[in-house]
């Protein structure tokens, strides 16, 4: 008999009952900023809220990672105009570093795109690696959120709720 391959994961579209376990991979996923100075306690500290992710999951807008039955990351996402609007984005630390996140994310753009939306945007941590770095290795690149008022009102809204002063940046990808 075989062993069971750890890394035979797929991606698929969140269902109801995926929402339950979507707030421990982002604690999960959270808690690696401890490790960056300046961040400790301040990212991942507070979740999506489950009623949040039902209605993304209701609307087709949230794709899950799973290995067997287990998830193991997510993308939640919202339309705004013809712009997706990536919320939350996780891969349990377990998990990371073997493409799933980059998987997620392509998959994602490639539904956005065949849905008829233009781009998708972010906003995330310029300088951490797997923030910012790992978004323009996707062919994201920064935008200047004064020029568009939308990004620049959420950036104001993160740096009400304490992210450190011109620690985060506002990122598009333009879909073909």
């Amino acid at each position: 008999m075989s062993q069971p391959d750890e890394d035979a994961w797929s991606i698929r579209l969140a269902r109801k009952a995926d929402a339950e376990a979507m707030p421990a991979i982002e604690r999960a996923a959270g808690a690696m900023f401890a490790r960056i100075e300046g961040l400790a306690g301040i990212a991942g500290q507070h979740t999506v809220p489950v009623d949040r992710l039902l209605r993304y999951i209701a609307r087709g807008h949230c794709l899950v990672a799973v290995h067997e039955q287990a998830l193991i990351g997510f993308i939640a996402t919202e339309p705004f105009g013809r712009e997706l609007h990536v919320w939350e984005f996780n891969v349990h630390p377990d998990w990371q570093g073997r493409g799933i996140g980059a998987a997620l994310l392509r998959g994602c753009m490639i539904d956005a795109g065949n849905s008829g939306f233009t781009a998708l945007t972010l906003t995330t941590f310029a300088e951490v690696p797997w923030n910012a770095p790992f978004y323009r290795r996707l062919g994201f690149a920064d935008l200047d959120a004064d020029a568009d008022p939308r990004l620049a009102g959420e950036l104001a809204k993160e740096y009400g709720h304490g992210m450190p002063p011109g620690s985060r940046v506002a990122m598009i990808r333009e879909l073909p």
